[in-house]
């Protein structure tokens, strides 16, 4: 009898511990299983909501650098319907304004442009543009109907280059003026300088004469109100190139200034080099290319960018207008290289835009 007293003892204490030993693993496994579930829904609320295409960018956290690297060739880049820039090469860096790092080209207003180097060429009639349209488009403004060109004149016996700027000037009432002088670039203060040499009204060639005996100057007689990117001391007129323009903001060192008859040739240097990787496509001459950084475009999302458009015809510049691009882009194509980088072959905006 003793001897099965204690086998019914071991028995129970052998059934006793494998329950305890199977609590303890359903205890493990809830705890395991309580993680995973918080991973999975956190996983699903950061990832799968707040990250539909074109969503809200506010609670995205970049995963590259902030800002994209940008190299654009032979391009007319078009800021406005009005405004554009006939670009030989720029590189540069589109930086974002807000916190989240993300370029997005559907908003110009929310990043800038910092030109690192190359150049650009602006025509005349679009500077015209600027002065009626921007600068002196205002209530009470002094100068209206203005007309700009450059003329070959004479500095000391050789032959340079001018602006003859025309137009209406208000002193008592609206008078015709012409005005001729050199533009020249201040380097050091990052200003455009128009200096004038000859002023004349009604067809009287002693104008700026008459003016400066009786202590009359373009500075006293043309006020123009502050943050319009020109300003008058005496007889000059200082222009803040990057401020007339429109949006997106654009900043950079202009190295060298040259005018021409068609209008003036701007360099841009800095000493911050870029090493960009081989272009996607490279027999091409015309294109825009993103590098790095994280951008937006419309629905689309492009995380450490490699973006390269493309001009689907080569024989000319590259139409490329920045504030309407999904109308090209809708009319071109888009192909996924075996590296990732994406290239898009696009028309020009003038010719899907009729």
């Amino acid at each position: 009898m003793e001897d099965t007293s204690i086998d019914k003892k071991a028995r129970r204490k052998l059934l006793l511990g494998k329950l305890v030993h199977l609590s303890i693993i359903m205890a493990v496994a809830t705890v395991l299983g309580v993680f995973a579930l918080k991973i999975i829904l956190s996983h699903y609320k950061l990832e799968h909501k707040p990250m539909e295409l074109g969503g809200d960018q506010k609670n995205f956290a970049t995963r590259s650098r902030s800002g994209t690297y940008m190299k654009l060739s032979n391009l007319h880049f078009r800021l406005t319907d009005e405004i554009n820039m006939d670009v030989k090469e720029l590189i540069g860096e589109a930086i974002p304004k807000n916190k989240s790092g993300i370029v997005n080209f559907d908003d110009v207003n929310s990043f800038r442009i910092d030109i690192l180097s190359g150049e650009a060429f602006v025509r005349t009639e679009i500077m015209e543009y600027i002065f009626n349209n921007y600068v002196f488009n205002y209530d009470g403004s002094p100068l209206k109907n203005q007309k700009m060109e450059f003329i070959e004149d004479e500095e000391n016996g050789k032959p340079m280059m001018k602006l003859r700027l025309s137009g209406d000037m208000k002193l008592v009432m609206w008078l015709g003026f012409e005005m001729i002088g050199k533009m020249y670039l201040d380097r050091e203060k990052m200003l455009m300088v128009i200096e004038a040499e000859r002023i004349k009204s009604l067809g009287n060639p002693y104008t700026k004469t008459l003016l400066d005996t009786v202590g009359l100057n373009m500075e006293k007689l043309l006020p123009i109100p502050s943050g319009r990117g020109l300003t008058m001391v005496g007889n000059k007129i200082l222009v803040e190139p990057f401020k007339i323009f429109p949006p997106p903001q654009i900043g950079g060192y202009i190295s060298d200034m040259r005018v021409k008859k068609e209008g003036l040739q701007l360099f841009f240097s800095s000493k911050t080099k870029i090493q960009f990787p081989p272009l996607p496509v490279r027999n091409v001459k015309n294109y825009l290319f993103l590098y790095q950084g994280d951008v937006k475009f419309g629905k689309l999302m492009m995380v450490d960018a490699r973006l390269q458009m493309v001009d689907s015809s080569q024989k000319n510049d590259f139409d490329f207008y920045l504030k309407k691009y999904q109308i090209p882009l809708a009319a071109g194509y888009s192909k996924i290289m075996p590296d990732g980088s994406v290239v898009a072959t696009i028309p020009d905006y003038r010719d899907v835009a009729r």
